[in-house]
């Protein structure tokens, strides 16, 4: 049975620090075999749109990789670009975004952070994959070429997923645009004029021309779209929304994909899930409310199942936050599904799609820490 180690969110002494608590989850048994002096460990973080307000604070992947470079491993911090437009779309953008938002590249990470598929975000290989869906999906060049893994995960609500946690992370986190692509592929978006308010918010975000302005209004064609969700995340008005029908297989996409890339890594992988600035939009989000829950803490798992069906069931039997989201839906109780309630779906289909790709199971033991 798989472990799940839950950190409080309260810090009532120094021996309860952001950095003490990441000390403490490094000398947990599963880390031995993932922190490894003189291996290769690819630390998973979220370099989130500019705009995103609330994004996992740059000093907690830092400390981590100080850490993991004090017990021998060759440690380096690596992320994928966006499938949308936008300033993480290649390596340059994005590398100026991890500058803005805080992460020391030069200092702190000693120049050790980059994309995972490399400057064009193109840089990788086809995998082939035993699921029901991708057939195989493209990895980022990098996570072929590393030992073990760390997935920081900043947990949120999603559109899709319910829970931008460990598997959504895994799945799509280390990915090509062109993997990133066949995952969406599913997805079909729909545009109602009537809505769209000619701000054209939209526009800059669409990689294919689906979106086009002839001067007068803004016009979609839905069979160049590639379902990168740039433009459901940037109108202002929700004039851009995603048909139910490719929810569920994208939530088994997203496992399939994960699994892949687990077949695929010559190490072991770890996942860490941040509870503490849980918000209604992911990091991909070019702006972000405030978080719907208080500061839950730290979730760690060897299982990325797990893990985020823990996780799951910690934000539903949290409070929620009064002002916030929680308070307009009316779920601001403990025991009520936030996530449903806010996104529409929940994580389910694709946790329960990762135990039939072997990825996790949700049968888990919850060790706590306060």
């Amino acid at each position: 049975m798989s472990r799940v180690y839950w950190v409080k969110g309260r810090s009532t002494n120094i021996q309860k620090s952001l950095t003490a608590k990441i000390a403490s989850i490094l000398s947990l048994e599963e880390m031995a075999d993932v922190v490894v002096p003189n291996r290769s460990l690819a630390i998973k973080a979220n370099v989130s749109e500019l705009g995103y307000g609330h994004a996992l604070p740059p000093v907690a992947v830092t400390a981590l990789f100080e850490q993991a470079r004090e017990r021998g491993a060759t440690a380096l911090v690596t992320d994928s670009g966006s499938l949308f437009k936008g300033p993480r779309f290649d390596g340059h953008g994005w590398t100026d975004s991890a500058i803005v938002q805080g992460f020391g590249i030069g200092d702190a990470l000693d120049n050790q952070m980059m994309l995972a598929g490399g400057f064009t975000n193109e840089e990788g290989r086809f995998c082939p994959s035993d699921g029901d869906h991708l057939g195989g999906v493209e990895l980022g060049s990098l996570i072929l070429d590393i030992s073990n893994l760390i997935v920081l995960s900043h947990i949120t609500a999603h559109p899709l997923v319910g829970v931008a946690g460990a598997v959504y992370n895994l799945g799509m986190g280390l990915l090509t645009r062109t993997g990133k692509s066949r995952v969406h592929s599913c997805l079909e978006l729909r545009f109602d004029e009537n809505r769209c308010d000619g701000s054209r918010a939209c526009l800059s975000y669409c990689p294919t021309g689906a979106l086009s302005d002839d001067g007068s209004r803004v016009s979609f064609d839905p069979r160049i779209c590639n379902g990168c969700l740039g433009c459901f995340m940037s109108c202002p008005k929700g004039a851009m929304s995603i048909t139910p029908p490719g929810i569920a297989e994208f939530q088994e996409s997203v496992a399939e994909a994960a699994a892949v890339v687990m077949k695929n890594l010559r190490g072991k992988a770890f996942f860490i899930n941040f509870l503490n600035s849980v918000t209604p939009q992911s990091d991909d989000y070019p702006f972000s409310d405030i978080p719907f829950v208080p500061d839950l803490g730290i979730l760690a798992s060897a299982d990325p199942v797990a893990l985020d069906w823990v996780t799951w069931q910690v934000i539903q039997r949290s409070p929620g936050i009064p002002g916030s989201i929680a308070q307009d839906l009316n779920v601001l109780h403990e025991g009520s599904d936030k996530i449903l309630a806010i996104t529409g779906n929940t994580p389910a289909r694709m946790l329960e799609y990762g135990e039939k790709m072997a990825l996790g199971n949700t049968m888990c033991e919850l060790l706590i820490s306060e």
